[in-house]
């Protein structure tokens, strides 16, 4: 069997941006600039210890919700180490709130250290809604070799502050139109990337990167359109590769005479030239069924003579390309697509992968990927070795990379238990762990209150509760499964759904091996998580963030 040419446990240069295999921070979204989702160095957990996880502390910050946003009041939590503050040197996590505040907190104790806020004076050129809810989203990053942390606020400027104290160490500026929407930041070799999608703040969909070192400040773009359409709005960003930088885009025109790159995976040099690209051959049949690979981000990694790409959205399919050579001569040939994992009813929302996959390698040298799929698995579906329980809702699945015939294949190894909107997966060396989010059941419920507001019914016309998020799922799984309507989920998992509940799987088999259970009371939007040093934390809608450890 082919072995991923990664070498564990020493520093292996395999293109900018890939992290040592010594580093215990978690400084950019999915842990390293490929968005892996894998804490090579992080050795606490194993199977046999990780039914003494516990939740070490949790922090309420003062930013306060807002039902339009569906789920991004702060952002996904980032952690630096070895950070020298005036209290001595200490783990340190951040967050960023929606009303362009920064938080700084003590890994250890949950306590606020510092804090910032920016406030904007501009109004935004629309009324808020749940693609443009006017807030900040995207997720910042980290220089730590200076010691910056820089964030993205809603008047469209980029801040680099000092990780001990906050304090200002880089000028404000401007690298996006205000109230745009940005997720997460992106460091790779001096450069800040983000992505501004779904036309919010009356901005076309593009790309920017900006050179923190170059003293004339430049500011690159690459446009996808002319509008909204042809963005990329997974959470991930943009992704640090071989060739420089990727990202996936949304429903649009497709013509690259025209300048049009809707439906594609995207590569790009430093400076954002674009060199390649791939588009599925049935981009015509994902616009008209709204089925966009805009949901999804990729994931880098190095597997036998390749370093590959894996690709998803809503369709439910796997690309794997070749991340030198994206799509070949047509730039529409992958070197794997998968069968349907999920979506067999064609439908655009709560089915399909949202959100990143995760990539790593295991103690004997085998690459595993971890796509996370919502809604059932699909009904002709490759048989996985290991299923835990039926799946109505959502699903963490596992894949081994093999090669077949010269070409690169997914072997599928195991399904978790059914989850709630199932987030992009973390792996150590010893569990693999994910977030049932809530997210479907919140929006849901916030949907109605927010039309019922419109309608002039009040804020409080439609609160959801968890009996009848109860019921969305129930009619949600029947609309799945073509049927009448009268099955929901079993009752004992009801209450999983409507919160986030923190779940560690064995890496091997998918076997739960530990659950938070009711220690989360609110829901986390596309289910980003960070690992560093013995200690899991996440984020939620009510403005709180949370640590797990070892008893």
């Amino acid at each position: 069997m082919k072995k991923c040419n990664l070498i564990i446990g020493s520093l292996l240069v395999i293109f900018p941006g890939l992290v040592s295999a010594q580093q215990q921070d978690w400084p950019t979204w999915g842990g390293t600039p490929e968005r892996t989702g894998w804490a090579k160095a992080e050795n606490t957990f194993t199977k046999e210890n990780i039914s003494r996880l516990e939740l070490k502390w949790k922090t309420q910050l003062d930013e306060t919700p807002f039902e339009v946003n569906y789920g991004a009041t702060i952002t996904d939590p980032i952690v630096v180490d070895n950070v020298a503050t005036r209290q001595g040197t200490k783990t340190m996590v951040f967050v960023a709130g929606r009303q362009d505040s920064l938080y700084a907190i003590d890994a250890d104790t949950g306590k606020v250290i510092w804090q910032r806020r920016f406030p904007n004076s501009l109004k935004p050129p629309l009324p808020p809604d749940s693609a443009c809810p006017n807030d900040l989203n995207a997720t910042p990053t980290v220089d730590k070799q200076k010691g910056i942390l820089y964030v993205l606020n809603t008047d469209g400027k980029l801040r680099g502050l000092s990780l001990a104290d906050g304090e200002d160490r880089f000028p404000a500026t401007a690298i996006a139109e205000p109230f745009t929407r940005n997720w997460s930041l992106n460091f790779v070799d001096g450069v800040i990337y983000t992505t501004v999608g779904r036309g919010c703040g009356g901005a076309a969909a593009h790309f920017v990167a900006f050179d923190v070192n170059n003293p004339s400040r430049p500011l690159m773009r690459f446009y996808t359109s002319t509008g909204r359409p042809g963005g990329a709005w997974g959470k991930g960003g943009m992704v640090a590769g071989p060739q420089g930088l990727y990202t996936q885009t949304a429903d649009g025109p497709y013509d690259p005479a025209a300048g049009r790159f809707a439906e594609s995976v995207l590569a790009f040099t430093k400076d954002l030239r674009l060199i390649d690209s791939f588009t599925p051959p049935n981009w015509r049949y994902l616009n008209q069924k709204d089925l966009d690979l805009g949901s999804g981000t990729p994931v880098v990694f190095p597997f036998d003579k390749w370093t590959l790409m894996a690709v998803a959205g809503k369709e439910g399919l796997i690309y794997l390309l070749d991340s030198k050579n994206l799509g070949g001569e047509d730039h529409q040939t992958a070197l794997y697509t998968s069968p349907r994992y999920s979506n067999d009813a064609i439908v655009m929302n709560f089915a399909g992968m949202w959100g990143a996959m995760s990539s790593y390698v295991d103690a004997q040298g085998q690459c595993w990927l971890l796509v996370p799929m919502q809604g059932p698995v699909a009904r002709n579906a490759p048989k996985f070795q290991y299923a835990n329980g039926d799946i109505q809702n959502g699903v963490e699945m596992a894949f081994q990379l093999k090669v077949v015939n010269g070409k690169p294949v997914l072997d599928p190894l195991w399904t978790s238990r059914d989850m709630e909107s199932p987030g992009a997966a973390v792996i150590t060396n010893g569990a693999v762990f994910a977030i049932s989010t809530g997210d479907r059941g919140r929006m849901a419920a916030a949907g109605r209150a927010y039309r019922a507001a419109r309608a002039g019914a009040g804020p409080n016309a439609a609160a959801g509760s968890s009996a009848n998020i109860g019921d969305l799922h129930g009619n949600w799984n029947a609309t799945q499964r073509g049927d009448d309507g009268q099955h929901a989920s079993p009752a004992s998992q009801k209450t999983d759904f409507s919160h986030t509940v923190l779940y560690a799987f064995d890496p091997q088999t998918g076997k739960e091996l530990y659950s938070s259970r009711e220690l989360v009371d609110s829901w986390n939007h596309t289910g980003g998580l960070a690992v560093a040093k013995g200690r899991i934390y996440l984020s939620t809608w009510d403005a709180r963030v949370y640590a797990f450890g070892l008893r």
